[in-house]
């Protein structure tokens, strides 16, 4: 028992650092006859319509608790467990208002979505970033397909399952947390100067003189379009519970300033969960909600990459007041009038002139019955559903844009140039609403016979989502004015404004409706049973192929609890577990069954070849076109060792999803563009490792180590097509040249460029004929580390996070077309006669070809929070805790990543868009805060 109590004391211990809990209360805890859990291995954990004892998993969940969660400040919880599960990816994006990109052991398709279903106290959404990361008691991951299989097609891609805070017993407590930082870009690129700039492109130009070396200006441009970025968050929760009642109330606002100029985000929350009992305790009521309002001040981010081209002979401004503009005059130096250099925008003008907003209020909650019917059965009845509205505007100053780029031009200048038709500005509204639901019945028997345990899950499950309607409207020369939000299309501009377009849709809902079951068997304690079957049927495809089966089944063996491990003293808890499973993908985000037609095709015809009028279908729809699916192996163990001081787990899984949907190449004259058939296979194979040691010197020093490390090896395996199968191409530079193409035996979203082979006599790169494959954005390793200790009152911890094995495009230094500004350290070593090895080719303006020069190494080991915090004795009777603390988030990062930023989401994460192309990217933050949590 002592034991027990110990292992006990250093979880609470670790959490202490972050939660209510001081070193006395501690003491109170280790000594109370009231633990709750007998050991770190009767956690209990989610596992999809129902909970479990983390000693009884059979599959592979991951829970992070509410101190990991709040222990880095975020606005986004899931940017907050970055490095807190093995087998877990999550890219961040430090743009104001941006969403992360997790992906769960790895790609599964190319078409399909590759996000995670989340499930917020059985509430389904799409995202989380409407939540507060303080509201948040655990969340859950559920991995493998063994575990997923319960939530069907929805969860092909994992499934996050978040609960929220409760009340507890006792008089109502109230804490209130908040923090206040600085943020700044975490690495910069030196640029050359204006000397080096008028050397590099003399040099390209053949000529000596172009550009004089004595230039009046010498503009950083990355610090003229950056600031430092602030960021601010309070929470506010009141909580108390008493026999037949529970309740949890809490507020929050989140600020923050981005550190590109103009940028801007704000999120307030409102979160309500209760619990009644009532009938004797045998019937429960849960009703939830959380309401969250954001507002987005949007800039382009285009702006980045401009600043990387932006010569530095050009000023921001001229000294009438002009904008700047990338011309030369006679003498070769910049100046108001002259010829044109590069194409470039000025970057700062291009962030003063763009006027866009966002608001959105995302609105989820859900109403949950349980009803005990007898002690070993109850029946529960949820509802849950997710509602946003959003609204933007864009407002373009289309002849002051014009002014900016032309310095030395005037209004009437402006006019010549469109007579007809010139337009002074326009202006983009646009509103949505997005709606989705699920409402789940199931049936759950527990009871124990002797050593037998059993639990068996029954019920009915339907969700409806992508039910979206989308109104847009763009307006030309409106009224000039601070607030766009109100300007009223149908009076305010109906006589100046020449023309509108207003544009309607309206999405197709996709319907899911399931029947499942899950049957858990445990015999004393050692030996482990779960199987799960789903039917599952979903409107995207046609009706003989709707419905599917999908069934899954793992084992579990706690070794140490048999006889012959009695004397074994160094190993306190040991389970091996396996699953399989398989899990269906319908592709809930992309109607399949809906046939459109295109007009406005010409056909030839005839002996003369006139052309026709006529119309074509675009997206042809197969009518075998079915599920694909998602087969997984899983097996691994978990261990308790050296007196609860060493916990731990592996897996190793191999997963296969067949049947995905590819686009296929076919005649034009059926359809333009590829459509969608059931052509492939794509693997995912890995291992998944994680260890924590924790223990205590002294009787006031106590500390942990932790880690975690994942292998994935992501390809595409076969395709069933080939003879149809187009090149399917993407990552697209915007100077007609891509980097990414589809190939069978590689990872998706593979660079597929050509390779560099040396130079000619003149010093330009010399390639291969056909194109090479360069390595994956994907990373085939991910690893976490955290550390920590605690002493007194003092609290001290680190989180790190790390990647290898992927490489990143650096499209910016890629994207040329000539007279851009270069890196200073190009300028260190290219070519010339004397110096036929350099690194780089000879100096030029032309367009550079997509190839490996540009192929880096995107390994990185970044810091992701350094926390120190003091806990304050207590002062005044009342006053529970009063903790003061400072925080480095990203304070450092490690790489051989030239760039900004090695940590490239490209928005959504397709791995055909700019997922790993560094082009128009959000460079990563540091961020430095102070913050102070109190309750009483």
């Amino acid at each position: 028992m002592r034991k027990i109590l110990l292992s006990i004391s250093f979880c609470l211990i670790a959490a202490a650092s972050f939660a209510q809990i001081t070193p006395t209360e501690l003491d109170s805890i280790i000594k109370s006859d009231s633990i709750f859990f007998e050991n770190q291995m009767q956690e209990v954990v989610l596992i999809g319509y129902g909970s479990k004892k983390a000693g009884s998993i059979t599959g592979s969940v991951v829970q992070i608790k509410a101190s990991d969660i709040i222990r880095t400040p975020a606005k986004s919880p899931i940017q907050a467990i970055q490095g807190k599960a093995a087998g877990v990816n999550i890219i961040t994006n430090d743009e104001p208002g941006a969403e992360p990109v997790i992906r769960i052991r790895g790609l599964n398709s190319i078409s399909g979505s590759a996000n995670p279903l989340y499930v917020i106290d059985g509430i389904e959404t799409s995202t989380i970033n409407g939540l507060n990361p303080n509201d948040i008691a655990t969340i859950d991951v559920l991995k493998d397909a063994s575990s997923l299989a319960i939530y069907g097609q929805k969860g092909q891609a994992g499934v996050v399952l978040i609960t929220t805070k409760k009340g507890k017993k006792g008089d109502i407590k109230i804490s209130y947390d908040s923090y206040i930082g600085q943020k700044f870009i975490q690495r910069k690129v030196d640029m050359a100067d204006s000397y080096r700039y008028a050397y590099y492109n003399n040099t390209a130009l053949g000529s000596a003189s172009y550009f004089n070396f004595e230039q009046p200006y010498n503009t950083d441009w990355l610090d003229e379009i950056t600031r430092t970025g602030e960021v601010m968050n309070n929470s506010i929760s009141l909580s108390g519970a008493s026999e037949n009642a529970n309740y949890y109330f809490a507020a929050s606002n989140y600020k923050e300033k981005g550190i590109l100029n103009g940028t801007a985000y704000e999120r307030t929350n409102i979160i309500s969960k209760t619990d009644f009992k009532a009938l004797d305790g045998k019937l429960k009521i849960t009703p939830f909600f959380n309401l969250s309002t954001e507002r987005t001040t949007s800039k382009p981010l285009s702006a980045f990459t401009n600043a990387y081209k932006q010569s530095p002979i050009m000023p921001v401004k001229y000294p009438n007041g002009r904008w700047g503009a990338p011309l030369l005059n006679e003498d070769g130096v910049n100046d108001i009038t002259g010829d044109r250099y590069n194409n470039v925008a000025n970057p700062a003008a291009q962030l003063f002139y763009t006027d866009q907003q966002s608001k959105a209020v995302t609105l989820i909650g859900s109403i949950n019955a349980e009803l005990k019917i007898v002690d070993y059965l109850k029946f529960n009845s949820n509802f849950g559903a997710q509602a946003a509205w959003a609204r933007s505007y864009n407002f373009t100053p289309t002849r002051e844009l014009w002014l900016a780029s032309n310095p030395s031009s005037t209004v009437g200048d402006y006019i010549d140039q469109n007579p007809q038709n010139p337009i002074i500005n326009s202006l983009y509204q646009n509103r949505s609403s997005n709606y989705r639901w699920n409402w789940d019945n199931y049936v759950t028997f527990s009871k124990y016979f002797g050593n037998h345990n059993v639990t068996v899950v029954a019920g009915l499950s339907r969700t409806t989502t992508n039910i979206s309607e989308t109104l847009a409207g763009t307006r030309l020369d409106v009224p000039t004015q601070s607030d766009y939000w109100s300007l009223d299309f149908s009076t305010n501009n109906e006589e100046v404004a020449p023309g509108s377009v207003v544009q309607n849709s309206n999405s197709t809902p996709v319907v899911s409706v399931a029947y499942f079951a899950r049957a858990e068997y445990e015999y004393n304690n050692k030996y482990l049973l779960s199987a799960s079957v789903r039917r599952e049927g979903i409107s995207s495809f046609q009706a003989d192929n709707k419905y599917e089966i999908f069934p899954s089944v793992s084992a579990g063996w706690v070794i140490t609890n048999e006889d012959f491990m009695d004397n074994i003293d160094f190993l306190d808890n040991l389970k091996l577990r396996g699953g399989y499973g398989e899990v269906g993908s319908g592709y809930t985000d992309n109607p399949l069954n809906i046939t459109s037609f295109g007009s406005g095709y010409n056909y030839p015809f005839g002996p003369d070849q006139s052309i026709n009028p006529g119309s074509n279908n675009p997206y042809q729809v197969d009518e075998n076109l079915t599920w694909s699916t998602m087969k997984e192996i899983d097996l691994g163990f978990d261990f308790v060792m050296l007196s609860n001081k060493l916990t731990g787990t592996f897996d190793y899984y191999s997963r296969r999803n067949e049947n995905i949907l590819l686009p296929i190449a076919v005649p034009p004259v059926l359809s333009p563009v590829p459509v969608f058939l059931n052509s492939g296979v794509v693997t995912n194979k890995g291992i998944e490792l994680s260890l924590k040691w924790q223990d205590k010197i002294g009787q006031d020093f106590n500390y942990w180590v932790g880690g975690n490390v994942s292998h994935n090896k992501n390809e595409l395996k076969e395709v069933y097509n080939e003879e149809l199968f187009g090149a399917y191409t993407g990552g697209g530079l915007g100077n007609g040249e891509y980097t990414k193409q589809v190939i069978v035996g590689q990872p998706l979203g593979s660079f597929y460029v050509y390779e560099t082979t040396g130079y000619n006599s003149d010093g330009a790169f010399t390639y291969s004929d056909e194109r090479v494959v360069a390595g994956s954005y994907i990373p085939t390793v991910t690893y976490g580390i955290n550390l920590g200790f605690m002493y007194k009152n003092i609290d001290f911890s680190v989180d790190a996070y790390g990647v290898g094995g992927n490489k990143l495009y650096n499209g910016k230094k890629a994207q040329r077309f000539g007279g851009e500004n270069i890196e200073s350290d190009v300028l260190d070593s290219f070519y010339t006669p004397s110096t036929p090895n350099a690194a780089n080719p000879k100096p030029s303006n032309d367009v550079p070809r997509a190839s490996t020069y540009y192929v880096e190494k995107g390994d990185y080991l970044r810091i992701n929070n350094i926390t120190l915090g003091y806990t304050l004795p207590p002062m005044v009777k009342g006053l529970d805790k009063v903790r003061v603390y400072a925080t480095a988030v990203n304070p450092f990062l490690f790489t051989k990543y030239s760039g900004f930023s090695p940590e490239i989401s490209g928005g959504d994460g397709n791995p055909l868009g700019n997922a790993g192309i560094e082009l128009d990217a959000y460079p990563t933050n540091k961020t430095f805060s102070f913050g102070l949590n109190v309750s009483f």
